[in-house]
């Protein structure tokens, strides 16, 4: 009978610290969007329901609550890489260099270059070798780069609204930027009817998962399939 409580009671320590992690809540997804610099905010950049409803949709699938944190474009990779954040969405190893995984790309983009009024429409990327072009600060353009190598003059701004206001002024008579991106200026009129557009490139992105956090490659993988297979990545793309 000793013998039987014995075992009953290493039984129970056993058991009870596994039925306290069973029940400990999952960890939070601390997910990384950018932000601009305040001098820079607009309509457009002000806009963050895409970034959210993807997100969200991530959680649901995980099975976890999710924590929003906005963050500057140049602050966001240091953030997943010393584990103050776990996912980043919308990026390129290309363009999002760092120690971190990525999942599968599954968010469409292009580059494309926007040229003003003031110029004849470009062609090719020979067209703006050795002229000024606006561009983001931090942010990498590997085609074009790749393209002109040292006859690519940047001319960079801490957002893509301050180069656009800076390309409105005359500045330069060319900037770079994300399709749908210009597409959103347009349609807030934030950019004027009159410019041509040069497609550089086209492309999925996809997410930068933390070494160090919580998530991994594997599990947000298998969210994205379920999401994509429901119809529900479709109609959260209408959002950017």
């Amino acid at each position: 009978m000793t013998a039987l409580i014995r075992i009953f009671s290493v039984a129970l320590l056993v058991a009870a610290p596994l039925a306290a992690v069973a029940a400990s809540p999952a960890a939070t997804i601390r997910y990384v969007h950018k932000v601009e610099d305040a001098p820079g905010e607009t309509v457009v950049s002000r806009r963050s329901g895409f970034q959210e409803a993807l997100g969200a949709a991530l959680a649901r699938q995980l099975k976890r609550p999710v924590r929003f944190m906005p963050l500057p474009r140049k602050r966001m990779m240091g953030a997943l890489e010393a584990a103050e954040g776990d996912i980043v969405c919308g990026y390129s190893p290309a363009w999002f260099q760092g120690k971190v995984d990525w999942t599968r790309p599954f968010i469409p983009t292009s580059e494309v270059l926007i040229a003003s009024r003031r110029v004849p429409p470009p062609v090719s990327l020979e067209d703006i070798r050795g002229k000024t072009v606006g561009t983001v600060l931090g942010f990498n353009y590997p085609q074009v780069q790749g393209r002109l190598g040292d006859g690519f003059v940047r001319d960079d701004a801490p957002s893509l609204e301050l180069t656009l206001r800076k390309w409105q002024g005359g500045r330069f008579d060319y900037f770079l930027a994300t399709g749908v991106t210009v597409e959103r200026q347009f349609a807030s009129g934030e950019l004027d009817a009159g410019f041509s557009q040069l497609v550089i490139s086209e492309e999925k992105t996809g997410c930068a998962i933390s070494r160090k956090g919580t998530l991994r490659v594997g599990q947000v993988n298998a969210a994205i399939d379920a999401i994509e297979k429901s119809g529900e990545l479709t109609r959260l793309l209408r959002l950017r």
